[in-house]
């Protein structure tokens, strides 16, 4: 058994959050890791408030266990900030915050009396997020798949874990079995966050999600190299992030074809009647199609249920550990 704060704080048993991949992490996917004693997150950007709040009704149904719901703080959409508000009210037993400004969220979550914990991409954004007292800060890797930072993990992560005092530090980005849940625990994190693995899961997706199985294949083919991070894929769907952020996607033709031609994409996409119809037509096939996923991908050899990818994460970290131990004479 790996008992952390983190397992502590939450009354999860393993420390394993699964990341809220926006709306094709839904009920199915997060029931699962929850019910294995991970923590399992329901994905929100991509959903109206009314899908978000039927959605989170729904995990109630599915789970005693703990579970989170993730929020963006910057405004994707025109009800973006509405979601947190659907959120607070639905009254999860955790919510993930990441992107933006995220200190007025954590302060609307505080004062609701709910377990909050906040994803930074940066040192100056962990300085101020630990100034506003998050119940878990995470700290996410350029490895990451979907949206990131330009820092490393390692580094990164060490450096956050020296300031953060009594505030348990979880660590994302590259980390896809135990090997990372060893090497973070060893170094003082309090557990992980974990995306591109729970992609490759017979659970991930849903209604609407477009090509699910061939993003998954694509998953197991990749070895870690063939990623791409970079604004196209933002450009595609004609969605701006923060500032220092951008989209990690598997290399594939549509990287091919528009990696170096940003400026000639926006033009293109600008053309559109609605933000999504160049994706729609452009994006619609498997070997085109916005794979988010991260250089973990290398990691990655066969699809599996969620539950065997957080039994399989543990047992491989515990033994790992038992190993490290036996260095120390």
């Amino acid at each position: 058994m790996l008992t952390t704060s983190l397992t502590d704080k939450l009354g999860i048993e393993h420390p394993i959050i699964q990341a809220g991949m926006g709306s094709d992490c839904g009920t199915t996917l997060a029931a699962a890791v929850s019910n294995a004693g991970g923590l399992g997150t329901i994905g929100s950007i991509g959903r109206s408030p009314e899908e978000l709040e039927q959605e989170l009704a729904r995990m109630k149904e599915q789970t005693a266990r703990p579970w989170a719901v993730n929020i963006v703080s910057f405004d994707w959409a025109p009800f973006a900030a509405t979601l947190l508000d659907v959120a607070i009210a639905a009254r999860p037993p955790a919510v993930t915050l990441s992107f933006g400004d995220t200190v007025p969220s954590i302060e609307k979550c505080r004062a609701a009396g709910l377990w909050t914990a906040v994803q930074v991409q940066d040192f100056a954004s962990a300085r101020a997020v630990l100034a506003a007292h998050p119940d878990v800060l995470i700290v996410q890797g350029n490895e990451a798949g979907g949206h990131t930072g330009h820092r490393g993990t390692l580094s990164f992560a060490a450096q956050v874990i020296d300031i953060a005092g009594d505030v348990p530090v979880v660590v994302a980005g590259g980390v896809a079995n135990g090997r990372g849940l060893a090497a973070v625990l060893a170094m003082g994190g309090a557990g992980v966050v974990m995306g591109t693995r729970f992609k490759a899961t017979a659970e991930f997706g849903g209604p609407g999600s477009a090509h699910i199985d061939a993003q998954r294949a694509a998953i197991v083919q990749n070895d870690g190299d063939r990623t791409v991070w970079d604004e196209i894929a933002d450009l595609a769907l004609g969605i701006e992030w923060p500032g220092g952020v951008l989209g990690r996607v598997l290399a594939n033709r549509f990287t091919d074809a528009w990696l170096g031609r940003g400026d000639s994409l926006r033009d293109e996409v600008s053309k559109q009647e609605h933000p999504f119809a160049w994706t729609s037509t452009h994006n619609s096939e498997p070997e085109t199609v916005l794979n988010w996923a991260g250089e973990s991908s290398g990691l990655i050899h066969e699809v599996l249920p969620a539950a065997e990818v957080v039994q399989r994460t543990v047992a491989e970290a515990e033994q790992l550990l038992r190993n490290v131990a036996r260095v120390v004479r």
